[in-house]
C-alpha cells in the first residue's frame, strides 16, 4: 500500500455563506458530545427483538456489542434495516444524496478525473488483452438508489461519450433490506429500460443485488474497471468495544440489567462502578444515568482479559493508559480487504514487473463517512426520529452507528501492493475541490431560467395583469428553488463543529495501475446537465477545472 498526501489548505471564497447543519442531529437536548440525546422516562413496552436478546443472554451469558448490533440491524424479521425505509423526513435520518444531486455528480466527476489518467489521447487503453474496456459501478449500502442514479447520470451521459469513457455495463448493489431493494429498483429503472437506455451504453444496464461484498465477482479476466462508492456504510458495521486493564484487554459486553454493577459510558475512571455510586442525575458523564431511565440492558466488562491481536500488535494502541476504551470494527477490516480485492483485481500478489500486462482493469473506490484517522472510545449510539438516542433504546426500532476509524481502514489494506490509499480529507475539501461552487451556480441559474420559461408558456397573453402576476410569482418560485439548491449544497460543506463538511471524511482507493492525476485541465464540471438542462443553466460555458483533492 502507498499512502499519498494532498495539497495545502483549500481556498474558499471570502464571505461565502455556509449553513450549519448537525448531521443526523436535532437541537432539543445538547450534551457534551455535541449531539442530542433522547432519554426515556418510565417503564416502556419491550420490543420483540429486545425479548429475543434477553432470552439469549439468560441462556448463554453476556454478548459482544458486535452481536448486539448485528441482531438490532439485521435480524431477518425484527432487524431495523429489514423492516422498511429509514431515510427521509419521515424516517430517522437523511443522507447526503437525499439533500442534493450535486453530491453524486461530483463523485462521478472524481471517477472520471481519475479514469482519464488511464486513457491516452489516442484512446489506446480502450482495449486490453483483446477485451474492450468496460465499467461497472458498485455501491455499498445504496439507500434508495439516489446516489447511484446521480453518478450514473454523469457516467452514461453526453460528457462521458464525448471524452471516450468506457461504457458502464452493470451495477452491483450490496443491500440486505427487501424494502430498500424495491426502492432502488424503482429509482434505477431509467437505466435498465430498453426504451431509455443510457447514451454511453450499447444496452440497458444490468443491476444485481448482493447480501455481501464478497458475493460480487472480482472480474479479473475481461479488463472491467470497477468503481466502488461507500457512503455512510462503514458507520453501520458492527463494532466491538475493548477496555485496557493492567492484565490486558477486557471486552465490553451487553448484559441484562439486573446487577447493581453498571458500566457508565465516559466514566472518568473507566471500568465498572458500583450501584452505590450510580449518578443520580443525567450529566456529561453519562446518558444512561438518569433515575427516570429504565433500561433492560447494560454494558459490563468481561471477567478475564481477551486476546485482541489487532490491538496488542498495533503501535497505535501500545502506549494507551489503563482504563482507555477502544471501539474496533472487525467487520470494517474484512469489508475493506474485500473492497481492495475488487479494486486491485483479485487477491494480493507481488507487484507486477514494469510493462507486464494486467488482466484486470483495476479500479477506484471512495469511502465517505463520519469519523477521523484515529480510534474512538464512546461514539456508539442510536438514531431514531432524527435524534441521537441511547443504544439500548427500542432495540430493532432504532438505527445503531459508530464513528469510523479511517486509520484502521488504512491498516487493513497495508499489505496490498496492488492498492493505493489516498487521504482521508474532509468532505468540504473534497467537494469544493471537485467544483461544488461552479455546479451549484449553474443549477441555481437553471432553476430561475426554468421558472421563467414556464411562466411565459403558461400565461394568458390576453390578460396583462394575469401575465404580470404569473411572471412575478414564478420568478419568485425560481429564486426560492434556487436558494434551496444553494442551501442544500452548503450543508454538505459546513465546517462548523458538527457540520457535515468537517465531520465527514473522504478516503480514496485505486489500483496500482492508476496514476492519480495532477490538477486536471481535462474536465469542466459545468458541461453535464440534468433533465435536459446544462449544469450551467444551458449556457454551455466552462469554469475553472477542479483541483484533484488528494
Amino acid at each position: 500500500m502507498r499512502s499519498n498526501g494532498f495539497p495545502s489548505a483549500l481556498n474558499r471564497a471570502s464571505g461565502r455563506r455556509i449553513l450549519r447543519m448537525c448531521w443526523r442531529v436535532s437541537t432539543r437536548v445538547q450534551t457534551s458530545r455535541n449531539y442530542t440525546t433522547t432519554l426515556e422516562t418510565g417503564p416502556r413496552k419491550i420490543t420483540p427483538l429486545e425479548q429475543i436478546i434477553l432470552t439469549s443472554i439468560r441462556a448463554t451469558g453476556p454478548i459482544p456489542v458486535s452481536n448486539y448490533m448485528q441482531l438490532c440491524l439485521g435480524h431477518p424479521v425484527y432487524g431495523y434495516y429489514m423492516k422498511g425505509d429509514p431515510l427521509g423526513v419521515a424516517g430517522d435520518f437523511i443522507t447526503s444524496p437525499e439533500i442534493t444531486q450535486v453530491f453524486g455528480e461530483l463523485i462521478a466527476v472524481w471517477f472520471i478525473s481519475a479514469l482519464q489518467a488511464m486513457i491516452p489521447p489516442n484512446g489506446a487503453s480502450a482495449t486490453t488483452g483483446g477485451h474492450k474496456r468496460k465499467l461497472r459501478l458498485v455501491e455499498l449500502g445504496p439507500g434508495r438508489g439516489t446516489l447511484s442514479s446521480d453518478i450514473l447520470r454523469v457516467l452514461t451521459g453526453p460528457l462521458a461519450s464525448r471524452i471516450g469513457l468506457p461504457p458502464v455495463t452493470n451495477v452491483h448493489l450490496v443491500e440486505m433490506s427487501p424494502a430498500l431493494r424495491a426502492k432502488q429498483e424503482k429509482t434505477l429503472e431509467r437505466y435498465t429500460s430498453a426504451v431509455s437506455k443510457p447514451s454511453n451504453s450499447h444496452n440497458p444496464l444490468s443491476i444485481e443485488w448482493h447480501d455481501h461484498i464478497d458475493d460480487i465477482p472480482v472480474n479479473d479476466e475481461d479488463g472491467t474497471q470497477t468503481l466502488v462508492i461507500a457512503n455512510e456504510f462503514f458507520d453501520a458495521l458492527p463494532i466491538n468495544i475493548f477496555e485496557k486493564a493492567v492484565d490486558g484487554w477486557h471486552e465490553v459486553l451487553v448484559d441484562e440489567y439486573t446487577s447493581p454493577n453498571v458500566l457508565i459510558p465516559n466514566n472518568p475512571g473507566g471500568g465498572i462502578i458500583s450501584g452505590a455510586s450510580y449518578p443520580r442525575t443525567a450529566g456529561p458523564t453519562s446518558t444512561l444515568a438518569s433515575p427516570a431511565y429504565h433500561p433492560r440492558l447494560r454494558f459490563v466488562l468481561s471477567k478475564e482479559p481477551v486476546p485482541v491481536l489487532a490491538l496488542s500488535t498495533n503501535k497505535r494502541f501500545a502506549s494507551l493508559p489503563v482504563g482507555t476504551r477502544v471501539e474496533y470494527s472487525r467487520g470494517s477490516v474484512g469489508t475493506m480487504r474485500s473492497l481492495a480485492r475488487l479494486i486491485g483485481g483479485g487477491d494480493n500478489e507481488p507487484q507486477q514487473e514494469q510493462g507486464a500486462e494486467r488482466k484486470s482493469g483495476g479500479g477506484l473506490g471512495l469511502i465517505i463517512d463520519y469519523g477521523a484517522e484515529r480510534f474512538f472510545s464512546s461514539s456508539f449510539r442510536g438514531f431514531r426520529n432524527h435524534e441521537i438516542t441511547d443504544p439500548f433504546h427500542q432495540p430493532g426500532n432504532s438505527d445503531l452507528t459508530a464513528n469510523v476509524d479511517f486509520a484502521t481502514l488504512k491498516d487493513a489494506v497495508e499489505d496490498f501492493s496492488n492498492v493505493c490509499v489516498h487521504g482521508a480529507i474532509s468532505q468540504a475539501r473534497f467537494l469544493v475541490s471537485m467544483g461544488l461552487e461552479a455546479r451549484v451556480a449553474g443549477l441555481m441559474r437553471a432553476a430561475v431560467a426554468e421558472e421563467g420559461r414556464s411562466s411565459s408558456s403558461s400565461s394568458s397573453p390576453s390578460v396583462m395583469s394575469k401575465e404580470v402576476t404569473t411572471t412575478t410569482t414564478t420568478t419568485m418560485m425560481g429564486k426560492r428553488r434556487s436558494e434551496m439548491i444553494r442551501e442544500g449544497a452548503m450543508k454538505l460543506v459546513d465546517e462548523g463543529p458538527v457540520g457535515m463538511g468537517k465531520t465527514f471524511q473522504v478516503m480514496a482507493l485505486s489500483s496500482s495501475s492508476l496514476v492519480p492525476p495532477s490538477p486536471s485541465p481535462l474536465l469542466s464540471v459545468t458541461t453535464e446537465g440534468q433533465d435536459g438542462a446544462g449544469a450551467d443553466g444551458g449556457s454551455g460555458s466552462s469554469s475553472a477545472s477542479p483541483l484533484y483533492p488528494f
